[in-house]
C-alpha cells in the first residue's frame, strides 16, 4: 500500500516535470516560429525597400538615355537593370519560401504582389521600349509625351502605391509577429507559474500524507527494536495495516521469536556446559584419585624393593654370621657359603643396576661411550650366548646374519644388554625342545635385528604394556614368578638412546618376534670426519 501510494506521489511528479518540459519545448518553438516570421517579415521589407530604389534608379536611367542618348548613361542603364532584376528576383524567393514554411493567411496576397510586380516590371520595359522606337522614329513630341504619360500613370500611379502597400503589409505582419511572441511569453510565464504552484502544493500535500503515513509504523517499529534491545524479548509489533510497515513488523516479531528461542538454547547450552565442567571436576577427582592411587603403588613398590633388597641383603649377612660362628669347617663348606653369597650379591648389584638405569633413562642423565660397532659381531657373539642359555630347556638357536660388517654408531655395552634381554626372555619363556630364531639384515638406511621364539607369546590386551615398568603379562605371571618387568623398559630406553627403536609381534601360546631397527653409518665417512676434527 505505501509502494503504491510512493509510486503514485512519483507518476505525478514525473508528469508535472514532463508536462513542464513539453511546455517548455513548445514555448520555444513557438518562440523560435514567431521570430522567423517577424525576420521574414523585415526581409521582405528590405527586399521591397530595395526593389524600390533599384526600380527608381532604373526608370531615371532609362528616362535620361531617352532624354540625352549618351553612351554613358547606356551603360548605367544596362548595370541598374541587372541590379533591378536581382532584388526582384531575392524578393520572388523569399516570398516562394515564406509560403512554403509559414501559415499566414495572405498568402495569395504576397503572391500576387510579386506576380504585380512582375508584370509592372515587364511592361515598363515594354513602355521603354516603345517610346525607345518613337524617339528613333523621329517623334520626339510623341515619345516625351508618352514618357511623361507612364510616369504619371505607371510609375506614380501603380507602381508606388504597389511598393507602399507591399511595404505596410510587411510591417503589419512584423508587428502581428511581435505581438504574438509577446503574447506567447507571457503565456508560457503563467503556464510555468500555474504548473510550479501546482507542483508545489502536490508536493507539499503528498509529502504531508505520505509522512502521516509513515510516523506511526516508524515509531511502534522505533519502540519495538528499544524493547528487543532492553532484554524484552517477549515484546511484539502491533500494526493493523496492510502495506510494507506491516510485513517489516511481522518479519521484526518472527527475529524477536527466534531471538527468544536462541536465548533459551542458550540457557540449555549453559545447563549443558555446567553439566559437562561437572563431568570434568569429577573426572578430574577421579584422576586425582588414581594419581593417589598411584603413589599408594609407588609407596608400596618402594617398600617391595626395600623387603627384595633386604631379603637378599639378610640372606649374604646370615651366611657369612653362620660361616664365622662355625669353628671347625672344611674348607669346601666355605667355600659353598662364599659361592652363595656372591652370587646374592651378584642378582642385588643387578637388580639395583636395573633401577638406577630405569631412573637416569627418566632424567635424561645415561652415560654412554660411542664407537662404530660391528652388529654382525655382536649379534653373533649375543647368539652363541643364547646358545648356552637355551641348552637348559633343550631348546635350539639359529642365526641368518650377513657375512659382511653391519656398521651402527651406539654403547658396545648397551647393545649387548639389549640383545641379551631379548635373548634371556626368549629362552626363560620358551617351550621345551623349542627353536629361537635370531636375524640380521640390511633395509635400506637401516639394520633390523629380529629375534622370534615359539614360546608362551603375549595376550592380545597386554601388548601395548609390555614396554611399561613393572608389567607383566598374566601367562608371563603365571609361567614364572621371578622378575620385576624392568628387562623391556630397560631395553627401549637404551634403542631410543641410540636412534632406534623395538617393536613385537605376538600370538598367545604360539611364540613372540621382537624387531630392533638401529640407523646404518659409513664407516669411510665417519672415520674422515673423525680425521677433519
Amino acid at each position: 500500500m505505501f509502494r503504491f501510494r510512493l509510486a503514485v506521489v512519483i507518476v505525478v511528479s514525473f508528469c508535472f516535470v514532463l508536462f513542464l518540459g513539453i511546455a517548455l519545448y513548445w514555448g520555444s518553438n513557438q518562440v523560435a516560429r514567431y521570430f522567423q516570421r517577424s525576420q521574414t517579415a523585415y526581409e521582405a521589407f528590405d527586399h521591397y525597400e530595395r526593389l524600390s530604389q533599384e526600380a527608381y534608379r532604373h526608370f531615371k536611367q532609362r528616362m535620361d538615355r531617352l532624354i540625352t542618348a549618351s553612351p554613358t548613361a547606356e551603360a548605367g542603364m544596362e548595370s541598374s537593370k541587372r541590379r533591378l532584376y536581382e532584388a526582384m528576383q531575392n524578393l520572388r524567393n523569399t516570398a516562394v519560401a515564406e509560403n512554403q514554411t509559414e501559415d499566414w493567411q495572405d498568402k495569395p496576397a504576397e503572391l500576387e504582389r510579386v506576380a504585380h510586380f512582375t508584370a509592372f516590371l515587364d511592361a515598363s520595359e515594354y513602355r521603354f521600349d516603345e517610346v525607345e522606337r518613337l524617339r528613333q522614329q523621329g517623334k520626339n513630341e510623341m515619345a516625351v509625351q508618352a514618357l511623361s504619360k507612364f510616369s504619371e500613370e505607371e510609375i506614380d500611379g501603380k507602381f508606388q502605391p504597389l511598393i507602399d502597400t507591399a511595404i505596410n503589409a510587411e510591417r503589419k505582419k512584423a508587428g502581428k509577429a511581435k505581438r504574438e511572441l509577446e503574447d506567447l511569453v507571457a503565456q508560457s510565464r503563467w503556464i510555468a507559474i500555474l504548473a510550479s504552484l501546482t507542483a508545489a502544493i502536490f508536493s507539499l500535500m503528498s509529502g504531508a500524507l505520505l509522512l502521516r503515513g509513515v510516523r506511526k509504523p516508524i515509531e511502534a517499529l522505533m519502540k519495538g527494536t528499544n524493547e528487543i534491545a532492553s532484554g524484552n524479548l517477549d515484546y511484539r509489533i502491533s500494526l493493523d495495516t496492510r502495506d510494507e510497515f506491516s510485513y517489516l513488523a511481522s518479519h521484526f516479531n518472527q527475529m524477536a521469536q527466534e531471538l527468544e528461542l536462541q536465548q533459551n538454547k542458550l540457557r540449555e547450552g549453559r545447563a549443558v556446559l555446567e553439566n559437562r565442567v561437572a563431568e570434568r571436576t569429577f573426572e578430574l577427582h577421579n584422576l586425582n584419585e588414581e594419581l593417589k592411587r598411584m603413589d599408594n603403588e609407588r609407596r608400596e613398590f618402594l617398600a617391595d624393593i626395600s623387603h627384595e633388597l633386604r631379603t637378599p641383603i639378610t640372606v649374604i649377612r646370615g651366611e657369612a654370621e653362620v660361616t664365622l660362628r662355625g669353628q671347625d669347617r672344611e674348607a669346601e663348606e666355605y667355600k659353598d657359603a662364599l659361592h652363595r653369597i656372591v652370587e646374592l650379591s651378584m642378582q642385588l648389584g643387578k637388580y639395583v643396576n636395573d633401577l638406577l638405569f630405569l631412573a637416569r633413562a627418566e632424567t635424561a642423565n645415561l652415560q654412554f661411550e660411542w664407537d662404530n660397532l660391528d652388529l654382525t659381531e655382536l649379534v653373533t657373539a649375543a647368539a652363541e650366548n643364547f646358545q648356552v642359555m637355551a641348552e637348559e630347556n633343550s631348546n635350539s638357536v639359529s642365526l641368518n646374519a650377513p657375512t659382511e660388517p653391519v656398521w651402527v654408531r651406539g654403547d658396545k655395552q648397551r647393545l649387548r644388554q639389549v640383545l641379551f634381554i631379548l635373548g634371556d626372555n626368549a629362552c626363560r619363556y620358551s617351550n621345551p625342545g623349542g627353536h629361537i630364531a635370531v636375524a640380521l639384515r640390511v633395509d635400506g638406511e637401516m639394520a633390523r635385528f629380529s629375534l622370534t621364539d615359539q614360546g608362551i607369546g603375549i595376550p592380545e590386551q597386554d601388548l601395548e604394556h609390555i614396554f611399561d615398568r613393572h608389567f607383566r603379562s598374566r601367562n608371563a605371571l603365571a609361567s614364572r614368578d621371578d622378575g620385576k618387568g624392568l628387562g623391556l623398559p630397560m631395553a627401549k630406553s637404551i634403542l631410543k638412546a641410540h636412534g632406534g627403536s623395538i617393536e613385537v609381534i605376538s600370538i598367545e601360546n604360539s611364540g613372540s618376534t621382537f624387531a630392533v631397527t638401529l640407523p646404518l653409518i659409513s664407516i669411510e665417512q665417519d672415520d674422515d670426519q673423525i680425521n677433519e676434527k
